[in-house]
């Protein structure tokens, strides 16, 4: 029997050393994304999603990503945001997907903002800023309609642009653990590929999104190369 043997130099090309983890910042004003923590109030709210927001979709390593990717848009825009809305928002835009907060019955967006009312002010959050992170975290999802400040706007289009690319299918893949097959969690993400795009408000996020539409692509093709097509029974 003949075999294939790869020297240590041919898998070093085929397969690359995986890049040395980033440096993360180590000031405790400082979020791992690289957010100023400029405000007692914004260090408590991370402190909280760092210490009790723990998912691997929702969590709050979703809620960085979303917060850059608003601020991303915003500037893109020309949109003059309140950048303690959009972080009171996005760092607490999900809490309520997230066990034990999650209540049976109740939209997630809907007890996001509930649990977000009390959390914000013990922690001194300007609570006249409130009604603003709450029309934010309600209209958060692709599906439903953005509220109508930029901050809500660009919360609407970042949390869609977080559904997409490597970390849209690495985040669905991360809650399949009670899928029935492979092929319906594909089909899930085949689904937002179709129906995010034209639910993005902002000309930033459409651009923004190409590149990850792009990718998907190439992996769903990949996949459909590797994976026998489904016969009829």
């Amino acid at each position: 029997m003949t075999g294939l043997v790869l020297s240590a130099t041919c898998l070093a090309v085929l397969v690359p050393a995986a890049p040395a983890p980033a440096q993360l910042p180590t000031q405790r004003n400082v979020t791992v994304g690289g957010i100023t923590l400029s405000s007692p109030w914004r260090a408590a709210v991370y402190a909280h999603a760092r210490e009790k927001l723990l998912h691997p979709a929702w969590g709050w390593r979703h809620s960085e990503r979303d917060f850059l990717l608003a601020r991303q848009i915003a500037r893109e825009e020309g949109l003059a945001i309140d950048e303690d809305i959009l972080f009171a928002a996005a760092f607490l835009h999900d809490s309520g997907a997230i066990p034990p907060f999650a209540k049976e019955g109740v939209d997630h967006a809907v007890r996001s903002a509930e649990l977000a009312e009390p959390l914000l002010r013990k922690v001194g959050f300007p609570m006249a800023k409130f009604p603003a992170v709450k029309a934010a975290i309600t209209g958060h999802m692709y599906d439903q309609k953005a509220g109508a400040s930029d901050e809500a706007v660009v919360l609407h289009d970042a949390d869609a642009l977080d559904f997409l690319g490597a970390t849209g299918i690495a985040r669905r893949l991360a809650v399949t653990g009670d899928a029935r097959d492979m092929d319906s969690v594909f089909e899930r993400l085949q689904l937002v590929y179709r129906d995010i795009p034209g639910r993005l408000v902002t000309s930033a996020a459409k651009r923004m999104a190409i590149p990850r539409l792009v990718a998907m692509q190439a992996f769903f093709e990949q996949l459909k190369r590797e994976t026998p097509p489904l016969a009829p029974l």
